[in-house]
């Protein structure tokens, strides 16, 4: 386990998870804060020991209790607590020292490093409490160096002694401010760079919704006037046959609006819900899907082949991972070539370390290489014949988007297509 992985175990605990990353910096930088203050406590601590200096040993061993406390709260989870109890625990303790030695120590420094993390730790929301940690941070600074006061014993050290505490005083000051600093910077980059995406999101969604305005009230009313006029004609016609071809034809329909329906929810669904992740059982779920498809016209003599062992299991989103099985099937039935003796869909898998591929084979009527960049795209259909919604392909890859996913084609015309998914393992 690399170090930086083991204190963030120390910190906020191995099993917790903090879901903001503008929050989780923080903490971060927080519990940095506290155990650097504990260090530093320790190697002051061993050295006043070594000395015979023991006056100071009981406020050291304070502070620290005090910041150890605050990694803990911040281990339940409570971390504007721990920062109560991180900030004043160090500002009294450079506060104490400050007004024992000289300023040529440079303890001084440690202010500037207080007032700067009462800022980096606390968000905007709390900027009021940021600005009173800095006031209370600059009346100790002035009490320490221009008040002749002080609780522990004035200590005075030699001028080598004088060099070693500026050295080390320093050496701690300016890292630990460089954080607070760079926390900040990242923050205002960061929110930056959401602007830029959510500005891009809402654009996308904006095209995207005037299009599916357009496009879904075109194909809701297609198949509706489709059926008006076949009831019209089958009214007028006394001729048996005739009836049944045309409630056969009002069938498919009837059957083609509710698939645009439930593709639409599938769209929305997609769009609203969040991430739920389960284990899956890979060859389950294939068989379930053939299982409420193999019955259309379409599927007749088609061989199904589901080649994933039982024991497959990968931990995805259930409802989005059959969404994107389910529609790359019912492609694969609804354009099968019927000038072949032999149709089949043959499903496979692969687990490659922390990723699964899922492929998905047919030897249908395949894709044009033309074709291919645009079949991903809203309501696009290949040919004027296509009886799907244009949705189904768009669905899958934003549903792949949801779940940090991809998919590639492989498709020539009369040869078939192979569309293989790419997901986490977990």
């Amino acid at each position: 386990m690399s170090l930086k992985k083991r204190v963030r175990n120390i910190i906020i605990g191995e099993d917790r998870y903090i879901e903001s990353w503008g929050e989780y910096k923080q903490v971060m930088l927080s519990g940095h804060f506290a155990l650097i203050g504990i260090l530093l406590c320790l190697v002051y601590m061993l050295f006043d020991f070594s000395s015979g200096n023991y006056v100071s040993i009981p406020v050291f061993a304070t502070a620290i209790f005090f910041l150890a406390l605050s990694v803990f709260i911040h281990r339940q989870g409570d971390h504007g607590l721990a920062n109560y109890f991180m900030l004043p625990t160090i500002n009294i303790t450079v506060y104490l020292f400050a007004a024992s030695e000289s300023p040529n120590t440079g303890a001084f420094m440690f202010f500037i490093v207080v007032a700067v993390a009462a800022f980096a730790v606390f968000n905007y929301k709390e900027r009021l409490v940021s600005i009173l940690f800095a006031v209370f941070t600059y009346i100790l600074f002035a009490l320490a160096y221009f008040i002749d006061f002080s609780i522990m014993p004035k200590r005075d050290y030699t001028e080598e002694m004088l060099l070693f505490h500026v050295v080390v005083n320093f050496t701690v000051a300016l890292p630990a401010t460089t954080m607070g600093v760079y926390l900040l910077i990242s923050l205002n980059h960061y929110n930056a760079i959401q602007l830029v995406q959510s500005n891009e999101m809402l654009t996308k969604t904006n095209s995207e919704l005037d299009r599916f305005v357009y496009s879904t009230s075109h194909d809701l009313r297609a198949p509706l006037s489709s059926v008006l006029g076949l009831i019209n004609i089958a009214d007028r016609t006394e001729n048996l046959q005739d009836v049944k071809r045309y409630l056969s034809m009002m069938k498919e329909r009837v059957h083609s609006l509710d698939k645009f329906i439930r593709d639409i929810t599938d769209y929305s669904r997609n769009n609203r819900l969040e991430i739920v992740r389960e284990k899956i059982n890979l060859s389950e779920m294939a068989h379930e899907i053939w299982d409420s498809l193999k019955f259309a016209p379409e599927a007749e003599r088609i061989n199904f082949h589901v080649e994933i062992p039982q024991d497959a299991f990968v931990e995805s989103d259930k409802n989005r991972l059959r969404v994107i099985m389910g529609n790359l099937i019912s492609n694969a039935i609804r354009y099968h070539d019927l000038a072949k003796a032999e149709r089949f869909i043959r499903l496979q898998h692969q687990m490659n370390g922390k990723v699964f591929y899922l492929r998905v084979e047919d030897n249908g009527q395949g894709i044009a290489p033309e074709y291919h960049s645009r079949i991903y795209d809203m309501f696009y259909r290949g040919n004027e014949q296509s009886k799907g919604s244009g949705l189904g392909l768009y669905i899958v890859k934003e549903a792949l988007v949801k779940l940090s996913g991809s998919i590639h084609l492989e498709s020539a015309p009369g040869k078939g297509s192979i569309f293989t998914v790419k997901l986490p393992k977990r």
